[in-house]
């Protein structure tokens, strides 16, 4: 039998293998920000460690327990060593290919080992390994940023013209002629009115119609791509209000999110 002294020193070299993505220990670059930020890592750690803690219930012969323990720590190190030296949040993303691809080595080794090892599997360390299948799944691929969407703006106000402006990531801008510089700047303030109706959230300023906005987070973990807002009044000779709309790179050293 595996005994529990050696389980505990199992999970204690697992969790071990994670060191080289802690903050503090992570490499830094003086152009580029931290690979991950404390509260990913403390959401990311604990689902790496779904599929060693499962192994650490399910395994009872000390061989078997041994081998394949040993190959999850090197697993999870593989994980900790690739995300911070080789995994980008550049455009796309690299980040979410190496976790998912822990993931679905890690649960296929777990459940080979299960399955050749025994007939009866206890129940919480099933469910632990259910749990890592499920991360598993709801790890996304990351991509370039979407195509931003047109912001919604207030009832009676038609934009002229939608485009696409591309370079790296594309940029929506919505162009609502005005009549004259006083009225571009009296548009920006309704439109922004109304956004932050709608949500956004947005600083005005004594001195410029044009107010700061605070990008959207995204709601996936490995998703970099922040959803931002630009209001800009153009004056006279051609009065106009521009909204625009763009994805950044939150990992972008150029990008800072407000």
């Amino acid at each position: 039998m595996w005994s529990s002294r050696e389980r505990l020193l199992f999970l204690l070299a697992a969790l071990a293998a994670t060191a080289p993505a802690w903050p503090g220990l992570q490499p830094r670059s003086p152009i580029r920000d931290e690979m991950l930020a404390p509260g990913e890592v403390a959401v990311l750690v604990p689902v790496v460690l779904l599929f060693p803690i499962s192994w650490a219930l399910l395994a009872r012969e000390k061989r078997i327990g041994r081998g394949v323990g040993s190959l999850l720590v090197c697993l999870v190190a593989g994980w900790s060593l690739g995300t911070v030296h080789l995994a980008t949040y550049e455009t796309p993303p690299t980040v979410d290919d190496h976790l998912h691809g822990y993931l679905i080595v890690a649960g296929l080794a777990v459940l080979i080992a299960a399955v050749v090892t025994r007939s009866v599997v206890p129940k919480a360390g099933l469910g632990v390994w259910l749990l890592g299948c499920a991360a598993a799944v709801a790890v996304p691929v990351v991509s370039g940023p979407p195509t931003s969407p047109e912001a919604d703006l207030p009832p009676g106000i038609t934009a002229a013209e939608s485009r696409l402006d591309c370079h790296r990531s594309c940029t929506r801008v919505q162009t609502v002629p005005a009549a004259g510089t006083a009225r571009a700047r009296a548009l920006t303030r309704q439109i922004g009115e109304h956004l932050e109706r709608d949500g956004w959230r947005m600083r005005w300023y004594d001195f410029t119609a044009e107010p700061d906005v605070e990008c959207r987070r995204p709601h996936r973990l490995t998703d970099p791509y922040y959803l931002c807002l630009q209001l800009r009044a153009i004056g006279d000779p051609d009065a106009k209000v521009e909204v625009r709309l763009y994805y950044g790179n939150r990992h972008d050293p150029v990008y800072k999110a407000s």
